[in-house]
């Protein structure tokens, strides 16, 4: 007795490797530029961080009734932001450098260099005002205090 054969065909028509290929090249559209963004995100978190603390000494100045400080720190090296010794009116960068166009006090130890920057914020909403640059990697950060209303705000520098 004699079977008849069946032909069974293995591999892809031509039409489905396309639309794998769609996928494909739909995926590595939306997850490219995410690669190359990481510096950019990580500044633009610190800037959210150094403007969260100066509003936070801002808004204390005028409940407590009396003149508030925040203070930035620069670290030098990218470190996960510590858990202990956390202050509401401290900020220490990590890894971004900082510049300022206002009071600038320095202090140095024998291992490495600290500087600190200070912005005072006065009770009756003002403050001493200032600008403070964040740099990481070639990406700048502004972020201005004025000096006669206290408010904060902050832009992308370009040159």
């Amino acid at each position: 007795m004699s079977y008849p054969l069946k032909k069974y065909l293995t591999g892809f028509t031509l039409l489905e490797l396309l639309v794998v290929m769609a996928i494909i090249g739909m995926l590595a559209a939306i997850v490219m530029p995410r690669i190359g963004g990481g510096k950019s995100t990580l500044l633009q978190s610190q800037a959210r961080e150094a403007m969260a603390v100066l509003k936070y000494a801002r808004r204390t100045a005028i409940i407590e009734g009396r003149t508030r400080y925040a203070i930035f720190l620069e670290g030098k090296q990218e470190t996960k932001k510590p858990t202990a010794n956390l202050q509401p009116n401290r900020w220490t960068s990590r890894g971004a450098t900082l510049s300022w166009g206002g009071t600038l006090e320095q202090k140095s130890t024998e291992q490495e260099k600290v500087v600190t920057y200070e912005i005072a914020f006065y009770p009756e909403g003002g403050s001493s005002g200032g600008e403070l640059i964040m740099e990481y990697e070639g990406i700048k950060i502004k972020i201005m205090v004025d000096e006669l209303t206290g408010k904060v705000t902050s832009e992308f520098v370009d040159e």
